[in-house]
């Protein structure tokens, strides 16, 4: 069967279809957004509207209103920035190292970055959506029909960063079809509540019209299943589990997604043997292999980022945002390969690149490293090359899996039936069991994949409501192992904890879900957002990284935390341009605490 992929990037759509034994290539003119006028005169001109808004997934190297690194950072930050450093396990240094002391300012960048470039596709959404109702049906060929797919795809887009505006900011200033900031520039703020609205109203649209399999068999359009699985989140914000139980139960059933075999083979790039958009890949943004992947290749496309380079470890080369806290990896239990999968230790040599954490100088053989002391263990779920062999890598970034879809059915299995429910606990048993090697005798591996899959079946992890109740009264580690470097040679040394941690008072199924959610989407998309939704921010900091004022030294390598738990830092605040430059708004509209 033959699967097309839809890229777009600037200039054109790029269109690549992959038969089984080779590779077709079809560029397709469109523009930012076609004049109305052109518009409305045939369906391949809504089409490029239409990949216009689509655009937007993508960084663009000329926009005017981001700064241009916004094009090669586009989502790693904001997105996996505002999903996990203030979590802790991932501690970043430089300008965003105020992350990890949760003392952000609305003047950051990354806030008026993503506040900009949300707006800038809901108003290019809109535009195209004030077109589109005015076109003839006749133009298409399919008639009203196929102008309703179009229709859905666009709302869809528009619900899907209105809900990344939520998630971040709460309520936030609404514009509906035809509004944009410059026939609207001063819009007060609405309600949260408003907001949430707006995209189930949407994304319910687009449910009701669109089909599993994407449009034109075009991989990369928005599916029923993309729509079905944020709609399911929108009303799990909004308590209602029923619904969003249904809605998760239809993917499920649906057989059009499965689970990757093999954990450790969710991230692979291009140059690594991956595949764009995997059975498990409900949303995307994929990344073609260009000729070119150098630095000189990023004023030539959107369609690249730069995540070995932004990612790897300094001392290699890169410019190391990802330091991994020792925390993170002690909380694995025994058997548990997503941590050989996600992270290369202090000591340990990565098993990509085959370069040792800490063996360039003395200055990198110490547990923590650089100006902000940050722990020297490494994300490698999208650090898998050497950051001088290519600048930018043709790694996916996943928004969201089946693996999600699959915890938060468990979620609202719990929410509906009891925190007994067979069915909640079923699915987080399966989630565990991908964990441990269970199904990588089904995997198939590309040649050079530097990790050993287990080929017994049987291996089953062990059962989930019996670890963490234990867990939940003694969270986090009395100690963990750490390599320690003397005199040329690394050793394995056991650090004790200098403080105590504090036990947590959730249901053991609400523990379980925050455990196995920070185990299998660390460096993805949800983490902070799922534990700011479900209360458990002040549970899970005081469980993992209880404040203390520890020194940072080779005999201690906790995390150092020095805040108190602030309700008020569950929400980003408003960036203060937004407030500047808005005469709808003032300072009485920031989020409080700031």
């Amino acid at each position: 069967m033959k699967k097309t992929y839809l890229y777009i990037a600037t200039g054109a759509a790029l269109l690549t279809g992959a038969a089984s034994c080779s590779e077709d290539f079809l560029k397709v003119d469109h523009y930012d957004i076609v004049q109305p006028e052109v518009l409305l005169t045939s369906q391949a001109y809504v089409e490029q509207g239409l990949n216009g808004v689509y655009d937007l997934f993508y960084g663009q190297w000329n926009s005017n209103d981001s700064p241009t690194d916004i094009q090669k950072n586009w989502n790693l930050k904001p997105h996996m920035a505002f999903a996990n450093y203030s979590m802790l396990d991932i501690q970043p240094n430089g300008w965003d190292a105020e992350f990890t002391k949760q003392e952000w300012r609305p003047d950051k960048d990354m806030f008026i970055d993503s506040w900009r470039r949300a707006y800038n596709v809901i108003d290019r959404a809109n535009r195209f959506l004030d077109n589109l109702q005015n076109a003839n049906p006749s133009i298409f060929d399919n008639g009203e029909a196929t102008q309703k797919i179009i229709e859905a795809e666009a709302r869809a887009i528009r619900a899907y960063f209105y809900t990344f505006l939520v998630q971040n900011y709460g309520g936030v200033p609404i514009l509906h079809t035809g509004e944009t900031y410059q026939t609207t520039p001063d819009k007060p703020r609405d309600t949260a509540q408003k907001t949430w609205d707006m995209v189930i109203e949407d994304l319910e649209y687009a449910r009701d019209i669109l089909d599993w399999n994407a449009w034109q068999g075009q991989t990369g359009r928005i599916t029923k299943g993309m729509v079905k699985a944020y709609l399911a989140q929108a009303y799990m914000y909004n308590k209602r589990f029923a619904d969003a139980k249904k809605e998760l139960k239809d993917i499920i059933d649906s057989g059009t997604y499965s689970l990757n075999p093999c954990f450790g083979q969710i991230h692979l790039g291009i140059e690594q043997g991956g595949k764009p958009w995997q059975p498990e890949s409900i949303w995307e943004v994929s990344y073609p292999l260009h000729d070119d992947m150098s630095s000189s290749a990023d004023s030539k496309t959107d369609a690249i980022w730069w995540v070995s380079q932004l990612i790897a470890s300094p001392e290699w080369g890169g410019w190391g945002p990802h330091f991994t806290s020792f925390e993170f990896c002690w909380s694995f239990e025994p058997g548990d390969k997503r941590l050989q999968y996600e992270v290369v230790r202090y000591g340990e040599t990565h098993p990509y690149t085959q370069e040792k954490i800490g063996s360039s100088g003395e200055s990198w053989q110490h547990p923590f490293v650089g100006g902000e002391h940050n722990p020297n263990n490494y994300n490698i779920k999208l650090w898998k090359e050497h950051p001088g062999a290519k600048r930018f890598s043709a790694i996916p970034s996943i928004h969201m899996r089946l693996a999600a879809v699959m915890l938060n059915y468990a979620e609202c299995c719990f929410e509906t039936e009891g925190e007994n429910s067979a069915e909640g606990w079923k699915y987080i048993r399966l989630i565990r069991d991908r964990a441990w090697g269970a199904s990588e005798s089904q995997a198939v591996s590309p040649a050079n994949f530097p990790f050993t899959l287990n080929t017994d079946p049987s291996v089953k992890a062990p059962d989930a409501q019996a670890y963490y109740s234990s867990y939940k009264r003694t969270p986090g580690k009395i100690g963990g192992k750490a390599q320690s470097f003397a005199n040329g040679v690394y050793t394995e040394k056991y650090f004790e904890s200098a403080y105590n941690y504090t036990p947590y008072t959730a249901p053991v199924w609400k523990v379980a879900l925050t455990m196995e959610r920070r185990h299998e989407f660390f460096a993805e998309y949800s983490l902070w957002y799922d534990l700011c939704r479900t209360d458990m921010v002040e549970q899970y900091l005081n469980a993992e990284y209880p404040k203390n004022n520890l020194p940072f030294d080779d005999d201690n390598v906790h995390t150092q935390r020095t805040f108190d738990y602030s309700a008020n830092r569950m929400l980003y605040p408003i960036p203060s341009e937004e407030i500047l430059k808005n005469d709808a708004l003032s300072e009485k509209d920031q989020n409080p605490g700031y």
